[in-house]
C-alpha cells in the first residue's frame, strides 16, 4: 500500500473518531439539558404560570362561583340579622316585651361585632372550597395529567393554596364591606342611636372587615391541606366539619361534667373556631358589652343585678380556667393559633400529595 493510501485512511479513522466524539459530547450536553429540563419543570413552567392555569381550573369549576356566591351573601345576611335583633334589644323593655319611651343608645362595638358575626359560620363556606380545589381533580383522575403538566407537586399545591386563599379573602372582603352598610344604616337609624368607640377598641374596624377576610383566607388553606391528607371530597369535608363544628361542642359538653375537666376550656379555645371568634373580637368583652345593653334595657336594679350577676359568673369562669393553670389565649394570640393550625395542616397535606400515588 503507498504512502498516500496510508495517510488517507489515517485521517479517515481520525476524523471518524473526531465524529464519534463530536457525537457523543452532543448526547452528554442534550442529556445534561434534559435533566436540567426535568428539575426546572421546562422553560414554560414557573411558578405564575402555574397559578394563572390554576385560575382558569378553579373559576371554571361551578361549585367555587356558587359557593364564593353564598359566603358573599351569608356575611351580609348574617350581620344584617345580627344588628335588627341588637336595635329590637335596644328598643324594647325584656321583662314586659313592651316598647321603651326612651331606647337605648346601642354601642358602637355591637355594630362590629354584628359585622362579622357570620363570619365563623362561613368557615364551613371557604373550607369547602379549600377541600373541593385539590379533591375534585383526584375524583375525576384529571390530577394524573396535572402532574404531567406540572411534576412538581410542591408547586402544584402551593399554587392552589394561592388561588384558593386569593378567592376566599376577596369574596369575604368584599361580603364584609356589604355587612358594614346593612349594618351601619341599620344602628344609625335606630330610636336611641349609636355611639362611638372607645380608645381601647379602635382596632375592631379593622380586624372585623380585613381580620375577617383573612380569616377565611386561612381557613381555605387549612382546609386545602385536609383535601391534600384526604384526596376525597367526602373525607376532606367530614374533617373540616368535624374539627370546627364537632369537636368544640363536645369539648364543651365534657368541660361542664366538673371541675377536674375544667382545663378541656383551653383545648377548646385552641380549635379553629373559637381561636376565630376570640380574633375577631379584637380584645372586646363581647359578653360584657351585651349584658350591658341588656341592662340597660331592663333599667333599675333589677337590670343591674341581672347584668352584674352574668359578670359575675363569667369572671368566675374565667377565674376557674387560671386556677387550673387553663390557656386563656388573647386575640392576637388566637390569631397565631389559627395561623398555626393552617400552617401544620397544609403541611402535612402537601407531604401526603407529594409522596402518595395518585391511585
Amino acid at each position: 500500500m503507498s504512502r498516500g493510501a496510508h495517510a488517507s485512511k489515517g485521517r479517515g479513522r481520525s476524523g471518524t473518531r473526531s465524529d464519534m466524539r463530536t457525537v457523543g459530547q452532543a448526547g452528554r450536553d442534550g442529556a445534561r439539558r434534559a435533566r436540567a429540563s426535568t428539575r426546572t419543570g421546562g422553560a414554560r413552567l414557573n411558578a405564575w404560570g402555574v397559578f394563572r392555569s390554576e385560575i382558569v381550573k378553579a373559576l371554571s369549576i361551578r361549585s367555587t362561583i356558587v359557593l364564593l356566591v353564598l359566603n358573599l351573601v351569608l356575611l351580609p345576611a348574617g350581620a344584617a340579622l345580627s344588628a335588627w335583633s341588637m336595635t329590637l334589644i335596644a328598643g324594647m323593655d325584656p321583662g314586659t316585651g313592651k316598647a321603651l319611651a326612651h331606647p337605648v343608645e346601642l354601642p358602637a362595638s355591637l355594630m362590629w361585632l354584628s359585622v362579622g358575626g357570620f363570619t365563623v359560620t362561613c368557615m364551613i363556606v371557604t373550607g369547602i372550597l379549600g377541600v373541593m380545589t385539590v379533591t375534585s381533580e383526584y375524583t375525576t383522575r384529571t390530577v394524573q395529567m396535572s402532574f404531567v403538566t406540572d411534576p412538581h407537586r410542591v408547586l402544584f399545591m402551593n399554587a392552589k393554596a394561592a388561588v384558593a386563599a386569593a378567592l376566599s379573602f376577596l369574596s369575604a372582603l368584599a361580603g364584609l364591606l356589604l355587612s358594614w352598610g346593612v349594618t351601619y344604616a341599620l344602628f344609625a337609624t335606630s330610636a336611641g342611636g349609636m355611639g362611638t368607640l372607645d380608645d381601647s377598641e379602635r382596632l375592631l374596624p379593622w380586624v372585623t372587615v380585613f381580620g375577617g377576610a383573612c380569616v377565611l383566607a386561612v381557613t381555605a388553606v387549612m382546609a386545602l391541606g385536609l383535601g391534600g391528607l384526604c384526596r376525597s371530597t367526602v373525607g376532606g369535608v367530614f374533617a373540616l366539619i368535624g374539627i370546627v363544628m364537632i369537636a368544640p361542642s363536645v369539648l364543651s359538653l365534657v368541660s361542664l361534667a366538673g371541675d377536674r375537666f375544667a382545663w378541656i376550656k383551653s383545648v377548646a379555645a385552641c380549635l379553629p373556631s373559637q381561636a376565630a371568634t376570640t380574633f375577631l373580637a379584637g380584645g372586646v368583652d363581647v359578653t360584657g358589652a351585651t349584658v350591658a345593653l341588656m341592662g340597660a334595657t331592663g333599667g333599675g336594679a333589677a337590670g343591674a343585678g341581672s347584668g352584674s350577676g352574668t359578670g359575675s359568673s363569667a369572671a368566675d369562669a374565667v377565674a376557674s380556667v387560671a386556677t387550673s393553670g387553663g390557656f386563656d389565649p388573647t386575640w392576637w394570640q388566637s390569631g397565631l393559633l389559627l395561623l398555626a393550625w393552617a400552617v401544620v395542616l397544609y403541611a402535612i397535606g402537601v407531604l401526603v400529595v407529594r409522596r402518595a400515588d395518585v391511585k
